[in-house]
């Protein structure tokens, strides 16, 4: 995936120690779809859909570290294996703590799960946007 968003598949020639099935038979879509990632890249899609709306509100609350957005990412790839950039990131304690809020049952399906954590996101995402609108309204700003 590039920074415009569009997806790009290759071949690279396997290592010679490789046990892999290889071939130039089929499709990468054949062999996406055989591997049942479907619904993963619908998870994906709706995350990204989460994702740009954080990043539309940040950039117009607070457009000096938008700007820093690239830079931010690039130091989330560096950070060691199983460190949190963010709380949201911890899909089960961003539910749990959704579900206690509103004395709801913590569910233990996946799709389940993905439903709460975005709407749990974006209730957060609500109430951030609410405030700062709030606090631009008494400092006579916009935006």
């Amino acid at each position: 995936m590039d920074p415009e968003g569009r997806e790009s598949f290759g071949h690279l020639e396997p290592h010679p120690q490789t046990a892999g099935v290889y071939g130039d038979k089929g499709t990468v879509g054949d062999y996406l779809e055989a591997q049942g990632l479907a619904p993963y890249f619908a998870m994906g899609d709706r995350y990204g859909v989460v994702y740009d709306r954080m990043a539309a509100l940040l950039e117009r609350v607070a457009p000096d570290e938008s700007e820093q957005r690239y830079e931010r990412r690039a130091e989330m790839d560096e950070m060691d294996a199983g460190a949190l950039a963010s709380s949201f990131f911890d899909v089960d304690a961003t539910v749990a703590a959704y579900c206690l809020e509103r004395d709801l049952a913590v569910p233990t399906e996946v799709d389940a799960l993905v439903d709460l954590h975005i709407l749990a996101i974006n209730a957060w995402l609500d109430q951030f946007e609410a405030r700062s609108a709030s606090v631009r309204q008494s400092e006579g700003t916009e935006g």
